[in-house]
């Protein structure tokens, strides 16, 4: 059907032109309002009247336009503020774009826009007493709930990506080169050349802070990140000890949130004098590949009053106390330069490291010497073996539950993290 311009000589309301000029390619094949034959218009204004065989229909029609543009009005506001992590919002908003970059795990590009956005904001006094009296008409509406939900998963967004940035940045220095550490001699995972533990107390002996690097080959990197993701295994594989005593008696997943970050709960049973310790893990993974080619795991502790997840202190088996807990995990490329690693790319032929870091008050007024001997010199070397052991294992196919885990989440995850990790190793190989 060929469509052609309305006349000249017809007259229709200037309401009725402006949607009929704005839609007329679109219902031209779908609404037979339009099948007239029409002539070319040679005037750039048009003011007409309706036909009074067409006024009701065309109204009509109008009237159900208006109808679906609110829905979609409405539908579209719904979706700009909704904070649900699984969804994929599309909305030309920037902020919303950088919260859609958190919930498919990229905290860092969504800190930077969220940041751009703050540092370009600048409102003159009119416009913030305008945003004040905006503010006073949404309290107590769902408007207004929604908006400050959103404005706190923002706060969230650039607090974690602060500690995140920080953790990274310590991480990727030379920790060789950094008297302040401690080196562990004993290894039970590989050499010196791949495997190396640093540790150093602050606070008059109070906090302890370790760090594990460990060089890996590229075909182990999803591996170790799946032995990592399925914390309901933990148990299966986290070793203990019976002099003195140390054991991981629960180790628990109160809630998982997209696709990889979950919420823990540990504890563990520690020796005499000391009563049971507990920490509650917010953790939280993302990657920044496209920017500067790593993947990342941000640990923090939380408790009742921070997260309301977090159930209170269960005393059932006597006295428990929670402790404090920072950290993270960082995958990235060994650097191409320096001697650090030079054994590990020449000998071993491997090509990434895995970093781990964390910093715990057991909330004690004194760790005995040799409370810190052990857990430096034999826990957190046994862990961290078990740890590298049970991925070479998942690698070769010999852990029927990790597999079958594994299999069960192919497609909301693990098919995901095999192009994320294609798309790292594209950029940093």
């Amino acid at each position: 059907m060929t469509t052609k311009i309305l006349p000249t000589n017809s007259c229709f309301l200037s309401s009725l032109e402006i949607f009929l000029v704005r839609t007329l390619n679109s219902f031209s094949q779908k609404n037979s309002l339009f099948d007239a034959k029409m002539t070319p218009v040679t005037s750039t204004r048009l003011n007409h009247h309706h036909l009074a065989s067409e006024q009701p229909k065309e109204e009509k029609v109008l009237s159900q336009q208006r109808e679906e543009g609110e829905k979609d009005k409405d539908k579209e506001a719904g979706d700009d503020d909704a904070i649900d992590y699984d969804q994929e919002n599309v909305c030309s908003s920037p902020r919303t774009v950088a919260l859609d970059h958190f919930r498919d795990d990229r905290l860092l590009q969504s800190a930077r826009l969220l940041r751009k956005i703050c540092d370009s904001l600048v409102l003159s006094s009119e416009e913030e007493e305008e945003e004040e009296e905006e503010e006073e008409e949404l309290k107590d509406t769902k408007e207004k709930e929604v908006k400050d939900t959103k404005e706190k998963l923002v706060k969230y967004v650039l607090e974690k990506a602060k500690q995140s940035e920080s953790f990274i940045e310590m991480l990727r220095e030379d920790a060789e080169k950094d008297s302040s550490w401690e080196t562990q001699k004993s290894f039970s995972f590989g050499g010196r050349d791949q495997t190396k533990i640093y540790y150093k107390t602050m606070e008059n002996d109070t906090k302890l802070i370790l760090r594990v690097d460990q060089a890996i080959k590229r075909e182990m990197l999803i591996p170790v990140l799946a032995t990592l993701n399925e914390s309901q295994l933990y148990a299966s594989w986290l070793p203990s000890w019976t002099m003195p005593k140390l054991k991981f008696s629960r180790t628990e997943k109160l809630d998982q949130r997209g696709r990889c970050s979950q919420l823990l709960l540990v504890t563990v049973e520690c020796p005499w004098p000391f009563s049971t310790r507990e920490v509650v893990l917010d953790a939280l993974a993302f990657d920044d590949i496209d920017e500067s080619g790593v993947v990342a795991v941000l640990l923090n502790s939380c408790d009742c009053e921070d997260d309301e997840r977090v159930p209170a202190i269960d005393h059932k088996f006597g006295q428990c106390t929670r402790v404090d807990f920072h950290g993270g995990f960082l995958f990235r490329a060994i650097p191409s330069e320096g001697e650090a690693w030079k054994k590990a790319r020449e000998k071993h032929e491997d090509e990434m490291i895995v970093s781990f870091i964390f910093n715990i008050d057991p909330k004690i007024s004194y760790v005995p010497v040799s409370i810190i001997q052990f857990i430096t010199r034999t826990v957190i070397g046994t862990l961290w073996g078990m740890f590298m052991k049970i991925a070479s294992k998942v690698k070769n196919g010999e852990m029927k539950e990790h597999a079958e885990a594994i299999q069960s989440k192919r497609l909301v995850l693990y098919d995901w993290v095999d192009e994320r990790v294609k798309s790292m190793f594209a950029r940093i190989f």
